[in-house]
């Protein structure tokens, strides 16, 4: 029996099991999806619109498009953001196309709001959409030498960046930001679900068909990280990792390129996938996941909650330093130094970019206060860093064919 949705008297919404999986706390495996699925972050906004009153909208985007549309709970976003997830599924490739075809209308709608999130759905001349795919649907998106994300910037005009995968398998989920006009948003968007129902045979894409993937109060409160997870292209895998865009060792084959000098050959957050050197593994260490941690934030928040008071209020402050390369400093400074100074002034703490003797390609990038605040500085220079990584990665991408460039150095404690 189903109950009206999302509050609505009278909708004809999706049953609970049709919105969100049936394990609790994260939204659990489905296992009523069609045999194609696209996938979207959708922050509230958009869930709204798509909703519409009483369900009357998505009711009609089923019967138009004929696909199955559900949306995690309200308190359940895509892991780092705060947006929920929006899950599609359907008989073929073209119900999926009218599916996206009219998400984008919504979002160009959502726009027009005069409090419309610029951050996660752009604005009336430039539109945002994400959507989630697995990584080697994003190798294919990218293709050889980069050459079809090239083609579709240069035909369509919009501006593709992907996230980084947090883990390893060819399952494994990245973020493909879009940003343009409806026409550019669209025309991506149909190379994105070719791609990714080209693998509608394999052993492992129900699995990620049916796994909604959302953490229940996992999004953040505010604007700063609820965009983290669009901006970075790949650390070291494909476009940054010194492996070309499509080799076994990039975006497909679960290993990357070497940082440039980082610490034992520049393991960051997974062995041999360059970037930076994080202070801790993506994966949580076992003990902590039998503690009942499920992801990287849930370990974050989980060791953090039980740290004593004297930790965190310890007088003499913390200190933190990574090294990253001078290509890269102008951008991660900003303007006259603004985005040092915004963290700062945000966070309470001291950061200080400095020359490193015998050392002319690189610099160190220093953070120090107290530990809580300085944790949370160094994780907003490293989106700014990744942020800056992707753009130049883009740029050369874009100015001489794909030619991949060196994974950014590992960073030091």
């Amino acid at each position: 029996m189903k109950r009206p949705f999302e509050g609505g008297k009278g909708g004809d919404g999706p049953s609970r099991k049709g919105r969100k999986g049936e394990g609790g706390g994260g939204g659990g495996s489905r296992s009523d999806v069609g045999p194609c699925v696209l996938k979207f972050l959708a922050p509230e906004i958009l869930a709204s619109a798509v909703i519409g009153k009483g369900g009357a909208v998505i009711k009609q985007m089923r019967e138009d498009t004929k696909a199955k549309i559900a949306l995690s709970e309200k308190d359940e976003y895509y892991p780092g953001t705060d947006c929920r997830i929006i899950t599609a599924s359907a008989n073929s490739p073209d119900d999926l196309n009218e599916f996206a075809h009219q998400l984008i209308g919504k979002v160009a709608e959502c726009t027009q709001a005069p409090t419309a999130p610029a951050d996660t759905i752009g604005t009336p001349d430039e539109l945002k959409l994400r959507t989630i795919m697995p990584r080697v649907a994003v190798g294919g998106l990218i293709g050889k030498g980069g050459a079809t994300i090239k083609r579709l910037r240069e035909q369509s005009g919009a501006n593709i960046r992907v996230a980084d995968s947090s883990s390893t398998g060819p399952g494994s989920e990245q973020v493909v930001t879009i940003s343009g006009t409806v026409q550019a948003l669209e025309t991506v968007m149909q190379e994105a679900n070719t791609q990714v129902q080209a693998l509608a045979q394999e052993d492992w894409f129900m699995l990620w068909a049916g796994n909604c993937g959302a953490v229940r109060g996992g999004g953040y409160s505010g604007g700063s990280f609820a965009d983290g997870y669009d901006a970075p292209a790949s650390r070291g895998k494909g476009y940054d990792g010194g492996k070309g865009f499509d080799g076994g060792k990039g975006f497909d084959g679960g290993k990357g390129g070497k940082g440039d000098k980082g610490d034992k050959g520049g393991k960051a957050y997974d062995k041999g996938k360059g970037g930076y050197e994080s202070l801790a593994p993506l994966q949580a260490p076992r003990n902590f996941a039998k503690g009942g941690f499920g992801g990287p934030m849930d370990l974050m928040m989980g060791v953090a909650r039980e740290l004593p008071p004297y930790v965190l209020e310890d007088s003499r402050g913390f200190a933190m330093s990574c090294v990253v390369p001078n290509r890269l400093v102008g951008g991660l400074i900003g303007r006259g130094g603004s985005h040092t100074k915004e963290v700062q002034a945000k966070t309470d703490t001291t950061i200080g970019i400095r020359e490193i003797p015998g050392d002319a390609d690189n610099r160190s990038l220093n953070i120090a206060g107290p530990l809580a605040n300085t944790c949370a500085a160094y994780m907003l220079m490293m989106k700014r860093y990744l942020d800056v990584e992707a753009d130049v990665a883009m740029q050369d991408a874009g100015g001489d064919g794909g030619k991949s460039g060196k994974g950014g150095k590992g960073g030091k404690r």
